[in-house]
């Protein structure tokens, strides 16, 4: 049965409404079954997983890294955390988990925390740069994990080799019947290479497609990272089966010139124009590509197969080249027969005679659509980009080297009250509560921080109107490496108000009793030792002072337990009221008390009268006593004392000396 310290009210009412996924769990047998999962995790897992294993829940190949973890958590009896990353068909994620073991009762118990950490703008634009090139491309493309999973794919890969992704989950790459055994030792080591950062690029690969005919690519190997870390490989598939074939028949022709000629026409449309412009002759891509016939184009100007004439400025250059006789290059927007329009690289070359006279115009054109429409996604992505930043909820702010505010995006300007004027050339600490400033100083040091990678800072900021706000951001120094120093801070930060509140209610509860709301034991324990510090260092003494109400049982049987939990509480308070601020007022359970008296004068005589005088204020105040229920209550209580360092140093023993002089007293007032 789970331990009433984590009893599922208690959790419901701590980590329910946690934007973090919380799972709580038992390890039986060596497996690790759900007990509780907030509404955030049964989000991120998309199921309730309650009663299962881990095993039952999660895709194996991430179950053996979390099950890793876990038993590292319980082995060493300590808080882990780790980070790994998941992907889907439309998205990558990050996340960081937390770990903390709890063992009650000879059980263990596993309490997992993970929130989604925003990736790097490097590898999330990554990420979505190669999506949005290779989605629709003609090249296949494959994302594999680091122990050599196929995540994802793109359409041209699937219907080449009649893969689907479900299938394809929880088992290698280099078991897939598309792999030939030589490959797959290749292909391992192309990616390991990858991974370890090395430029892996143009290497031979051969493969069986569905109709069982074995193919031939060039692959590109990229590592997908964040933060330094490998977190998959990227792999460019450019099938060459084609230019393979190609090559064999070109090494068995005799002629160089004619080599030449079959490579340019495989990959440009090859254009000769008389010196009027005037097609003369044109190789088969041109009516490949423009859907025009043969006898359509020749004799007609060059310019038919422009969408629309030249810009002044590079007509301009054409025709300047041609006069001195140069070669002339320009990027051409030209228009298909059927009225779709294409990208070119054209380069005009002028042929002369035997006699150094011009007399032809060889145009060789590159289609360069995709690239124009590579540089069009790229466009979409930073005009995205802008509108996230622009309407996001979170801080992000870019300043100098100095700490100067650069840029700061709105959220600023709605949640602090400053106008965007304001906050411009403003030093971003005059935004700071003084206890987060020096954080912020040694976050501009890159002698204090690791310049590479992104860093965790929590800051305390005031608003505009002097209330304050929490946030946790992450910041990454641009570092110029020609003169080593910092030229930009750029983080990003959300607010964490709701969260730091809450941990300053957990902390509170956790060192106070629920009750009384006095100190309880584990206060006692954390404050002790600062206060045998100080009264070292201040040349005076501490007095542990045990209470015991006398006859408190007879508060319950004879008023019942809501009587008498409002007897503990005045009881309480009157000791509060009875000593200094100074001193500490502990609540160590019943009826018990302990008060820890500080500032007391290491002359016995004297000590004595400053502790006569203390007790004396406590038996008034606890005679004067209180009302409860139309009841008056003026208690007595019996108390015991042990000094530090007189009698020891050690706390445990003070508080069982003082229990036993307690003791003592009870009996002699019997």
């Amino acid at each position: 049965m789970m331990s009433s310290i984590y009893s599922m009210d208690l959790l419901n009412l701590l980590f329910k409404n946690s934007n973090d996924a919380v799972f709580f769990m038992e390890k039986i047998n060596g497996k690790y079954r759900y007990i509780f999962v907030n509404d955030a995790a049964v989000n991120l897992i998309n199921t309730n997983p309650c009663g299962k294993t881990i095993e039952q829940v999660i895709p194996s190949h991430l179950a053996k890294t979390i099950i890793h973890y876990y038993d590292l958590t319980i082995e060493q009896n300590r808080q882990v955390e780790f980070e790994d990353f998941t992907y889907g068909k439309m998205n990558v994620r990050k996340q960081r988990t937390t770990t903390i073991p709890v063992i009650q009762d000879g059980k263990n118990y596993i309490l997992a925390m993970t929130k989604e950490v925003s990736m790097s703008l490097d590898l999330e634009d990554k990420y979505l740069f190669m999506r949005s090139i290779f989605s629709n491309s003609f090249l296949s493309t494959i994302l594999v994990s680091n122990d050599l999973q196929l995540l994802e794919a793109n359409p041209t890969f699937l219907e080449e080799f009649n893969i689907q992704m479900e299938d394809a989950s929880g088992i290698s790459m280099l078991d897939m019947p598309f792999i030939e055994r030589k490959t797959a030792k290749k292909l391992k080591s192309y990616i390991n290479r990858a991974r370890l950062g090395e430029n892996v690029q143009s290497k031979m690969l051969f493969f069986i497609d569905k109709h069982n005919e074995r193919r031939c690519f060039t692959a590109s190997f990229s590592s997908l990272t964040s933060n330094g870390e490998n977190i998959a490989v990227f792999i460019i598939l450019q099938e060459i089966t084609e230019f393979i074939k190609q090559g064999q028949a070109l090494r068995t022709a005799s002629h160089g010139l004619e080599m030449f000629k079959n490579a340019i026409n495989s990959l440009a449309d090859v254009i000769f124009t008389d010196v009027d412009g005037n097609i003369i002759d044109i190789n088969e891509r041109v009516i490949e590509n423009t859907g025009y016939t043969h006898d359509e184009l020749i004799g007609k100007p060059h310019h038919i197969l422009h969408s629309t004439y030249l810009s002044d400025s590079a007509s301009m250059s054409f025709w300047q080249k041609v006069s001195k006789e140069e070669i002339w290059r320009e990027e051409v927007c030209n228009r298909k027969k059927n009225g779709e329009i294409y990208w070119v690289d054209s380069t005009m070359i002028p042929l002369k005679n035997e006699l150094g006279e011009v007399e032809q115009f060889l145009m060789v054109q590159y289609n360069i659509s995709s690239e124009k429409q590579l540089m069009s996604e790229l466009y979409i992505i930073e005009r995205n980009f802008r509108a996230i930043t622009e309407n996001t909820n979170d801080f992000i702010v870019v300043t100098d080297r100095y700490g100067k505010i650069k840029y700061a995006s709105p959220s600023y300007s709605r949640k602090l009250g400053y106008r965007e004027e304001e906050l411009i050339g403003l030093p971003y600490d005059r935004l700071l509560k003084p206890e987060s400033v020096k954080l912020w100083h040694e976050a501009l040091n890159p002698e204090t921080v690791d310049v590479i990678q992104e860093q965790k800072i929590e800051l305390l900021l005031y608003k505009k109107d002097n209330s304050t706000i929490w946030t946790e951001g992450n910041y990454t120094l641009t570092f110029a490496l020609s003169h080593h120093e910092i030229t930009e801070i750029v983080m990003v930060s959300r607010e964490i108000t709701e969260r730091k509140e809450l941990e300053d209610k957990l902390t509170y509860l956790a060192y106070h009793d629920s009750l009384t709301q006095l100190g309880n034991r584990r206060k006692l324990y954390k404050e002790f030792p600062l206060l045998k510090k100080e009264a070292d260092e201040t040349g005076t003494c501490l007095a542990i002072l045990y209470l015991d109400g006398d006859n408190f049982k007879e508060v319950n049987d004879i008023y019942g337990h809501d009587v008498g939990d409002e007897f503990l509480i005045q009881f309480g308070n009157s000791l509060v009221r009875s000593v200094r601020n100074e001193d500490l007022v502990i609540r160590l359970g019943g009826d018990e008390f302990l008060i820890v008296l500080t500032g007391l004068s290491i002359f016995e005589k004297e000590r004595s009268v400053q502790l006569v005088h203390i007790m004396d204020r406590i038996k008034e105040n606890l005679q004067i006593g209180w009302l409860i229920r139309g009841s008056h209550f003026s208690p007595t209580a019996s108390m015991g004392i042990s000094i530090y360092p007189k009698h020891s140093i050690s706390l445990d023993v003070l508080i069982d000396l003082a229990d036993q002089a307690l003791y003592k007293a009870k009996q002699s007032s019997n």
